[in-house]
């Protein structure tokens, strides 16, 4: 039987008397019904997340590149973010109309290195990005001040953190705005994609809704020049419905996560450190390191188990941002992108197949 890298089969099944009935009973008949669909589940992410404000979107990055562009930034002004992680961390900086600035990952982990943020910060730099990354709280408090002292914006992707704390603040709770994601891989997942910005500053509100409408803030005005990105009111139904269970499936990753460390604790692959004072983890993603990390993915995928390369290249590896950002020293960077494989952790995961999983990996270090 094999092992899905990700699947939200089990939980749709498990879910699905619920989600059907609650899309059985959308009313179709009224339009502004549409609209109260999304602005309840707002509400309701709104109050999970610790946030006095959600503006719903149609994509975790529109929500990312709305947050930045709601600020009205300096255009060209320096975003400082980590070299490592998924692209679209980047993208949003650049449609934004700003530059990135790419720094180094913590010794440790996958998160932004505050010091190496520290570092790059110039006259030009106008804001901070810390990318949660696969689940891992950053450092928010050194970042936070970081920004304080220096007077820039920050803006957390939350993309894959909805539910980290780092001390007693939830995760895009810190700075400016924040950014969230609903694609379907995501712990808190629609069935297609969506996401969302989380703010507490009710001056931002309107220009946000504005910047998800064309840039309309009512009828056919448009003082600003925004984007078609709306939440689909189907798919914030399906959230809403989804989202009080949130809790429970962290949980349970949590619990799978330390089944893995207990299975591979001394085996010869690198573990994700376990979070530890100030900052907790969702995993969204159980990463590990190996040095030959395409060998040890191939050795998974022959006994049936799925895994992911995230991420195996640089952001400023890919074109479109190397024409327009500048690099920092990203030596831990690059060892991640050279050594790191994500494994299975979605919550429905059962212990034998987590114990099958390790076993596996145990078995190729060992042969190595």
């Amino acid at each position: 039987m094999t092992i899905p890298f990700h699947t939200n089969s089990r939980q749709h099944h498990a879910l699905a008397h619920e989600l059907t009935s609650a899309l059985a009973t959308a009313d179709l008949t009224d339009d502004s019904a549409f609209n109260r669909e999304v602005q309840h589940f707002e509400q309701r992410l709104a109050r999970y997340a610790g946030s006095r404000f959600a503006v719903g979107t149609a994509s975790g990055t529109d929500a990312l590149t709305i947050a930045l562009t709601a600020l009205d930034l300096p255009r060209g002004g320096e975003v400082i973010l980590c070299g490592f992680g998924f692209f679209a961390s980047a993208a949003a900086i650049v449609r934004a109309g700003l530059t990135p600035v790419l720094v180094d990952t913590q010794s440790e982990g996958y998160v932004i290195d505050p010091a190496a943020a520290e570092a790059a910060i110039t006259s030009r730099t106008v804001a901070l990005l810390p990318v949660h990354m696969f689940g891992e709280a950053a450092h928010m408090r050194r970042l936070s001040q970081l920004a304080v002292d220096h007077g820039i914006a920050l803006v957390e992707d939350c993309a894959q953190a909805l539910g980290a704390y780092h001390g007693d603040h939830a995760v895009g709770t810190f700075g400016d705005s924040a950014a969230v994601s609903f694609n379907w891989s995501k712990h808190l997942s629609c069935t297609s994609n969506g996401g969302a910005v989380l703010t507490n500053d009710e001056h931002q509100i309107e220009t946000l809704q504005a910047l998800r409408a064309y840039g309309s803030t009512s009828g056919f005005w448009h003082p600003l020049f925004g984007l078609n990105s709306r939440l689909n009111p189907f798919e914030a139904r399906v959230l809403a419905h989804k989202l009080p269970h949130l809790d429970s499936w962290i949980s349970r990753r949590r619990t799978i996560a330390e089944r893995y460390w207990t299975n591979l604790a001394g085996v010869a692959v690198a573990l994700p450190p376990v979070p530890e004072g100030m900052s907790t983890h969702v995993y969204h993603k159980f990463t590990v390191a190996h040095p030959d990390r395409d060998r040890l993915r191939h050795h998974l995928k022959a006994h049936g188990i799925g895994s992911m390369v995230c991420y195996p290249h640089l952001l400023g590896d890919h074109p479109p941002i190397a024409a327009v950002s500048r690099s920092e020293d990203l030596t831990h960077a690059k060892q991640r992108a050279a050594t790191a494989l994500s494994i299975p952790i979605w919550p429905e995961l059962t212990n034998d197949e987590v114990d099958r999983i390790c076993q596996h990996i145990d078995d190729f270090c060992g042969a190595s």
